[in-house]
């Protein structure tokens, strides 16, 4: 796998003339095209969110700033969300996004306890996508049922956050805002 991720950043590199992807960058990319393992959509406790597809990942790289692939790297300021515009030409196409963001330290839980349940999150993202009628929420994991499937729902735990839907033929919006204040005033995110 790191071999991988490091053949990745190459190829950006050759791409984008020498230039480096975040570290947030990579990860959201490997998540984003990672083949799904286990018996149900989504991440899970067991199988993480899923196989290390590098094929995968080189096309959205190489395709990236095309009609199906972008790769984004953005900071995020106190109170103003950002969105994305996107289209959707073909009926029951699979629209996907994910938000990968490096969250500043939080004090630990005291006293230590073996899996904390307690959200450490920072700064609190939240990525939607809307259209058709419909807001896709992320991806949520139940730390006290850890061998549940995962659910949709408003992720208060990760600094990964990924929504997918079957689309129709239109327009939606990628929206990534937060919750409360952002420490520092703004987050850089992938």
């Amino acid at each position: 796998a790191s071999g991988s991720l490091l053949l990745l950043q190459q190829h950006y590199q050759n791409l984008n003339g020498g230039g480096s992807m975040r570290a947030a960058t990579l990860k959201a990319l490997a998540i984003h095209t990672a083949d799904e393992a286990g018996d149900a959509a989504g991440p899970d406790y067991e199988y993480g969110w899923g196989l290390l597809n590098t094929y995968k990942a080189a096309q959205v790289i190489s395709e990236s700033g095309g009609v199906n692939h972008w790769i984004i790297e953005g900071n995020l300021s106190q109170g103003a969300p950002e969105t994305v515009q996107i289209s959707v030409a073909e009926e029951g196409a699979r629209v996907s996004a994910t938000l990968v963001w490096h969250d500043p330290p939080a004090n630990p839980v005291l006293p230590p306890v073996l899996d904390p349940v307690t959200s450490m999150l920072v700064n609190d993202l939240d990525l939607r996508l809307i259209g058709g009628g419909n807001t896709a929420l992320p991806w949520v994991l139940n730390p006290a049922q850890p061998a549940a499937s995962a659910s949709t729902g408003d992720n208060i735990r990760d600094n990964v956050e990924q929504v997918e839907l079957a689309g129709t033929v239109g327009n939606y919006t990628v929206q990534i805002s937060h919750k409360g204040l952002l420490d520092g005033g703004s987050q850089d995110y992938s």
